[in-house]
């Protein structure tokens, strides 16, 4: 996987926009310095979210969400983190490093000539009325036809090649990307002749390849682009560029079984329907579907086919179900598929059968009963056995109880199910309880508006572990000064983001949009008071601490070098009159 270093994820967000990126995708209002919106991450009326164009950071009052222009796009558009950079690398026009390359071939040249394949086929449709009649009787609009970039490759051995691969390198390319093959004797053919084309695009929506459909019966059916290194059958997910903002504002995506069910379903209005690339379901494509909404409905036709797919991909299931996420099954009558339903019945019908979805694990103990007679008693044990198997890989605690008690009222016996691995939560920096910033709080408030070393080397940082008990800041201080140390320049922007990526800043990210806050730079006299202030009351804690050693094992259980600090910071008291 790539990786970045710290200097260039600084350069990507010094150079990019994040009022412009969030603006893009969720319209914003000014109101005084900063910009307002409902909130993309959860259901409200009046708007609480917050993005600061000066800060580059947005926050929610409502839930709470908070971050940058990376976390904004790994939250909104379901990125990982390198996923996140590499994109908003490429809108603020930054070069990846070699490092933050995929290896292998560039494939910026391969992406270029399959979108001049694409115009191609488009205007080839333009001029092949029977192609253009196929379209209209599957009862797609030109509007459709457009936003989907359908179009046809004529069946001729030498379309794109005659146009496209005029040399050697030409020609190498349009192998790279699956739109030529090449026979034995090194002659060159192209790939789709005679059939009706669907660019295949990746969630952001890249062109990929293409999957194309005979329209005269010719075998086979469908074909699809070979795998490169753009196109990866397993993780293509149709229709997911066009489908995003459905299934954010439905908080549901639905995968159907074809490229022409997507199609029908989004020309309907039902715009959060994808489909997989011509193979069954993969654990990749559940966990891409997942990254987009919370809850994905499986929906098959009710063939024996359909059934089949749908008890390979339940297998799938377990492993990946965790608190948040639901996944349910779905079968269509038999003899319909989406693209019938809709065509014949309307939207209204496919929505009040997407309705009767029914949970995945339900459907799951259905089947598997099925399989079983379970008043035999040998067979409920092997059922019972399956069934335990099946659901131990379950990782939400509660999800496993309730079928664990599902279990017992199906075989009359106490279940039990071994207990999910904990994984530790991140413990966020909350503010003391008092009504009033601790020191280290308004410190750290201080280093971001001015992270000058020179001011802030006076600063005892090593101190700092022994206030971190009594106030959460200290830590974070703590971070924010080692960052400091290591990046001498830095700004601040660059120091929150840096520090933010380190610990859950929660109450940080709300008091950066305090009217108090959109002051100029803290000025040097603020800081060295901060500074002599702090210095004080760690001398204080740490002073504390050498007292309790003492007091519990005497002054003989202190090291040499704590006696001397014992003694230098009473020194100090004394001479500054704050004898104890």
């Amino acid at each position: 996987m790539a990786r970045f270093s710290q200097a260039f994820i600084d350069t990507v967000l010094a150079r990019s926009d994040i009022l412009r990126l969030i603006d893009s995708r969720v319209p914003l209002k000014k109101k005084g310095k900063d910009y307002w919106a409902c909130c993309p991450f959860h259901q409200e009326k009046s708007p609480s979210f917050s993005v600061s164009p000066d800060k580059q950071i947005y926050y929610c009052f409502g839930c709470h969400a908070h971050g940058n222009a990376i976390g904004f796009l790994m939250a909104y558009e379901r990125l990982s983190f390198v996923e996140a950079v590499g994109l908003l690398a490429e809108e603020a026009g930054v070069p990846l490093p070699e490092e933050g390359r995929p290896e292998g071939p560039d494939p910026r040249p391969l992406r270029a000539i399959l979108e001049a394949a694409a115009r191609l086929y488009r205007e080839a449709l333009q001029d092949h009325g029977p192609a253009q009649a196929y379209w209209q009787q599957r009862g797609l609009s030109s509007a459709t036809q457009e936003r989907f970039g359908l179009g046809y490759a004529p069946d001729q051995g030498q379309f794109l090649l005659s146009r496209l691969g005029q040399n050697a390198a030409q020609r190498e390319l349009l192998v790279g990307a699956g739109l030529v093959s090449r026979r034995d004797d090194g002659r060159y053919y192209d790939r789709f002749r005679g059939r009706v084309l669907f660019p295949l695009r990746d969630g952001r929506g890249q062109l990929c390849g293409f999957a194309g459909r005979s329209m005269d019966g010719r075998e086979p059916k469908y074909l699809n682009s070979p795998e490169t290194i753009l196109y990866h059958k397993g993780q293509m997910l149709y229709g997911l560029d066009l489908a995003r903002e459905g299934i954010r504002q439905r908080r549901q995506v639905v995968l159907v079984e074809g490229y022409l069910d997507v199609i029908t379903l989004h020309q309907a209005g039902l715009d959060f329907a994808v489909a997989a690339s011509g193979t069954a379901l993969t654990e990749k494509q559940l966990e891409t579907l997942w990254r987009s909404a919370p809850e994905v409905v499986l929906c098959f036709d009710g063939d024996a086919a359909g059934r089949a797919a749908a008890w390979r991909a339940l297998q799938l299931a377990p492993a990946q179900l965790r608190p948040g996420r639901l996944l349910r099954v779905l079968f269509l009558p038999q003899g319909e598929d989406p693209d019938s339903l809709v065509r014949a019945r309307g939207a209204a019908a496919f929505e009040d059968i997407l309705a009767q979805a029914r949970p995945a694990l339900d459907h799951y103990l259905a089947v598997l009963q099925e399989r079983y007679d379970l008043r035999q008693a040998d067979e409920r044990a092997q059922f019972l056995r399956e069934a335990r198997e099946f659901l131990a890989k379950v990782e939400d605690s509660d999800l496993r109880a309730v079928y664990g008690q599902r279990l017992e009222e199906m075989v009359g016996v106490s279940v039990s199910l071994p207990p999910p691995v904990a994984k530790p939560a991140p413990v966020p920096v909350k503010a003391p309880r008092t009504g009033r910033p601790s020191l280290c709080q308004a410190a750290l408030r201080l280093l971001l508006q001015c992270p000058s070393e020179l001011q802030w080397q006076g600063l005892e940082r090593r101190l700092l572990v022994y206030l971190a008990e009594e106030d959460p800041y200290a830590e974070a201080l703590a971070d924010a000064l080692e960052i400091l140390s290591e990046s001498t320049h830095i700004e601040s922007r660059a120091l929150f983001a840096r520090l933010s990526a380190r610990r859950d800043l929660d109450g940080m990210f709300r008091e950066q949009f305090a009217p108090s806050l959109q002051s100029d730079a803290a000025s040097q006299s603020e800081v060295r008071d901060c500074v002599e202030r702090l210095n004080l009351k760690l001398a204080q804690a740490r002073m504390r601490f050498i007292g309790r050693t003492a007091d519990r094992s005497g002054l003989a259980a202190l090291s040499p070098e704590e006696r001397q600090e014992l003694l230098r910071i009473t020194k100090g008291r004394r001479s500054t009159g704050e004898e104890s």
